[in-house]
């Protein structure tokens, strides 16, 4: 191409052809000809080459752009697919969640609402094994007796590591048993799918059916992915699990605690009532004083048993506090006068405070709450700052309340032992004494607790120990 002559070239040949011809010159005309005739040969190719490149290089370009569309298309699709994708994949981890969250039975009708506006569906049910749910008579869930209806739910659901159906309504073998409505049978329309809720620790038996409607009956259908509702069902069972194997243990665990409490209260009412016939006979009073402390001991001993149920129930989140108004400065009067000797013992006092003020004991201050349970809490708080306390140094109780709070501080001059600070309220948790049992602090913020309250402990070498109460100031 870089050989060929210019136009301007081009022009000064012919301009020399004309003058050749004019004068007459056949040699030179001819070669001059000659060569004007190879360079446009020349330059006719290199045009039809060039031609020919530049229709191939459309053709590629049309080819590419018609790629670069479909890929376009394909991208918007694989985008739209993903964010599907991820909207459903949200749904289910927020559907997820909340059955996560499940603490009873009595709560799964309440998520079976949630799930219908969370997934947007338009029905759904769990059934239950009856068989399984014969210790829970007050549970709000239909139940089923799946024994009779094996049959039928072996011929609905396939085989294998997830046990389910999708599809149409009328391919289901009495989908009243999914759904407990007897209005569901395989003539109604649409579409479902079901799932049948393992029982983890029995491979092979199931504890509950979960199942979802939809009245377009194409909504369901195998050719769809079901990953996620997979997932879910297995997140739901795994859950319903745990909470029938937890309300079992609750309730064995309670009738246990009663056997064991009728048990010990049959014999333990002649350690309280033998030593009141005795002490009637009686007239050595050393003697007098022996039988008094058995009964004390008994009285005692019936306390414990009586407290312990209450701890239980306080720590599983099931007590219910019945409130009335309790004079705080009348109790702890009461419990200052039981611990008299420890009191005399420290050459210490009990002086109680409201705003700050020494008071006497014809005050009040009244707050709401169950009184054998403040007393308890006061009871142990109290006596463990009488014996924290340093020799001829008072405890101080002062009791304050304002709109919202009621706040009650009990300071000690002693110091909490560093090993014991940061456990302080912790269960079994104890320092220094013989005796103790760790559940005094324990129980008091149990107690604290289900008063809508909490407990805090500031401590120091310096400044001693000062224990804070807040309690709502109404219940």
């Amino acid at each position: 191409m870089n050989s060929l002559p210019t136009p301007n070239d081009f022009g000064m040949m012919l301009d020399r052809l004309k003058e050749l011809i004019s004068k007459g010159d056949t040699e030179l005309t001819e070669e001059v000809s000659q060569i004007l005739f190879e360079n446009y040969a020349l330059s006719r190719n290199e045009l039809l080459r060039m031609e020919d490149s530049c229709l191939a290089l459309r053709n590629r370009n049309s080819s590419l752009e018609k790629k670069t569309e479909l890929l376009e298309s394909q991208l918007r699709t694989t985008i739209g697919t993903y964010k599907t994708d991820v909207e459903i994949f949200q749904k289910f981890c927020a559907a997820s969640g909340m059955v996560n969250k499940l603490k009873g039975l009595n709560e799964v009708p309440e998520l079976l609402d949630k799930l219908r506006s969370v997934l947007h569906i338009e029905r759904c049910a769990v059934v239950m094994d009856r068989q399984i749910c014969s210790d829970f008579p007050e549970q709000p869930l239909p139940t089923a007796i799946f024994k009779g209806y094996m049959r039928f739910i072996d011929a609905t659901l396939c085989k294998g590591e997830n046990r389910l159906f999708i599809g149409p309504v009328s391919r289901m073998m009495r989908p009243d048993i999914f759904f407990a409505d007897p209005a569901m049978t395989p003539e109604s329309n649409g579409s479902c799918f079901a799932y049948g809720l393992e029982d983890k620790f029995h491979p092979g038996k199931l504890l509950g059916l979960f199942s979802i409607y939809d009245s377009d009956p194409d909504r369901y259908n195998p050719e769809m992915a079901t990953d996620y509702l997979e997932q879910f069902c297995r997140t739901l069972s795994s859950s319903l699990q745990d909470i029938i194997n937890y309300q079992r243990t609750i309730r064995l665990r309670e009738d246990v605690e009663k056997i064991t409490r009728h048990d010990l209260k049959t014999p333990l009412n002649a350690v309280i009532n033998l030593p009141h016939l005795l002490a009637a006979d009686e007239e050595d009073e050393e003697r007098k004083n022996i039988l008094k402390m058995i009964q004390d001991a008994g009285y005692k001993m019936n306390g414990l048993l009586s407290k312990s149920h209450d701890i239980y129930k306080m720590e599983a989140g099931i007590y219910e506090i019945t409130p009335a108004e309790v004079d705080i400065v009348r109790l702890i009067t009461r419990i200052r006068t039981d611990l008299e000797d420890l009191l005399l013992n420290k050459n210490s006092g009990l002086l109680i405070q409201i705003n700050g003020e020494t008071v006497s004991n014809r005050e009040v201050f009244h707050i709401k709450g169950e009184e054998l349970l403040l007393f308890s809490m006061f009871g142990n708080l109290i006596k463990n700052a009488v014996e924290a306390t340093l020799a001829d140094q008072p405890i101080s109780i002062n009791l304050r309340q304002d709109d919202e709070t009621i706040r009650m501080e009990i300071h000690n001059s002693g110091a909490v032992p560093e090993e014991m600070r940061t456990k302080f309220f912790s269960k079994y948790s104890t320092s220094g004494k013989k005796h103790g049992t760790g559940l005094g602090t324990y129980s008091a913020r149990l107690i604290a607790g289900v008063h809508g309250g909490d407990i805090k402990m500031k401590t120091s070498d310096l400044k001693g120990t000062t224990v804070i109460i807040e309690l709502p100031a109404t219940l």
